[in-house]
């Protein structure tokens, strides 16, 4: 393959239109996310990394996915995509910051890659210190998660919630349904400098989708920010769909086993699948969907590769 036009170094923040801004503020809250900014026509929620926003809703006619975004270290990679594309380099409004670009990718979904975005300050959240069977690093000191009985709250229906929600840190990656899956996974490549991992490959020697990294070099990045799976063509109507959005947790494994029993308890929110461990990526994960139907993954664990190593067929 020739040289990119870009090499995206992380994914950012998802950007959708929905039609109840209200039920999806409750539901980022109890998932993990934190309020950076309200309108009457948008909300912005964050993690506890430095990234700004995570999350951005727009008041609209539909519930849809708009945009999937993603940053470049310079400004010269996000200009020759608007040169390829012939679009403009766009400046953010606030409480955006940043010159960005948009893309469409072939199944019509949203790109925007962004640069300069204005950093935040992070959350000050300490990493657990773990004692496996071999290696016991924490001594004469007690791992304390949470304030134990205070926790619980009553609901007004009855019964008890669990009051302590995951602490959500950044978004790690996204999986998008298309209808040609060599089509799309060529586009990212070409387009954002993608990396392939592994390649899902059918019996009969057909790649059906693939997990895409980011190329960083020596520096180790998630195996995968983007998973393409192609779906048949009598399921076109999901064509060109995001499958889920995957949000790596502060706290590790506590965070996951927090944030499971707080939207478990909490009622009203429907658990999609977990909680479990992937094969491919190695994350402990746990799915739930959103007021709309969108499905969103705690994750905790992953792998991290550079980008020598070469791709896989799976």
């Amino acid at each position: 393959m020739s040289k990119p036009v870009a090499r995206v170094s992380d994914v950012i923040f998802l950007r959708f239109e929905l039609r109840d801004l209200s039920a999806q503020k409750s539901f980022l809250s109890h998932f993990g996310f934190t309020p950076a900014h309200e309108t009457p026509e948008a909300i912005h929620f964050r993690g506890a990394s430095g990234q700004p926003w995570l999350y951005a809703a727009h008041r609209g006619e539909a519930d849809r996915l708009l945009a999937i975004a993603y940053k470049v270290e310079t400004r010269g990679e996000l200009e020759a995509l608007a040169q390829r594309h012939g679009v403009g380099v766009e400046t953010a409004r606030a409480p955006e910051s940043g010159v960005f670009v948009r893309l469409r990718d072939p199944d019509g979904i949203g790109v925007e890659v962004w640069h300069g975005v204005a950093p935040t300050d992070e959350m000050k959240i300490a990493d657990p210190v773990i004692n496996t069977g071999h290696e016991k690093p924490r001594t004469n000191a007690l791992q304390r998660f949470g304030k134990g009985a205070s926790e619980w709250q009553p609901r007004s229906g009855g019964g008890f919630a669990y009051g302590l929600p995951a602490a959500v840190l950044r978004l790690g990656h996204t999986a998008i349904n298309v209808a040609d899956a060599a089509r799309s996974i060529a586009w990212y490549r070409e387009n954002l400098g993608l990396l392939v991992t592994d390649n899902i490959v059918l019996p009969n020697g057909m790649v059906a989708g693939a997990f895409l990294r980011c190329d960083c070099g020596e520096k180790p990045v998630d195996h995968h920010t983007l998973n393409i799976a192609a779906l048949p063509p009598e399921a076109a109507p999901f064509h060109g769909t995001i499958g889920h959005a995957g949000f790596e947790l502060a706290r590790s494994f506590d965070d996951l086993l927090a944030g499971h029993c707080h939207l478990q308890t909490v009622g009203g929110y429907t658990h999609e699948w977990g909680i479990g461990r992937h094969l491919l990526g190695s994350q402990l994960y746990d799915y739930w969907r959103d007021p709309q139907g969108f499905i969103f993954e705690h994750w905790t664990d992953g792998d991290l590769l550079t980008a020598d190593v070469p791709p896989q067929n799976v």
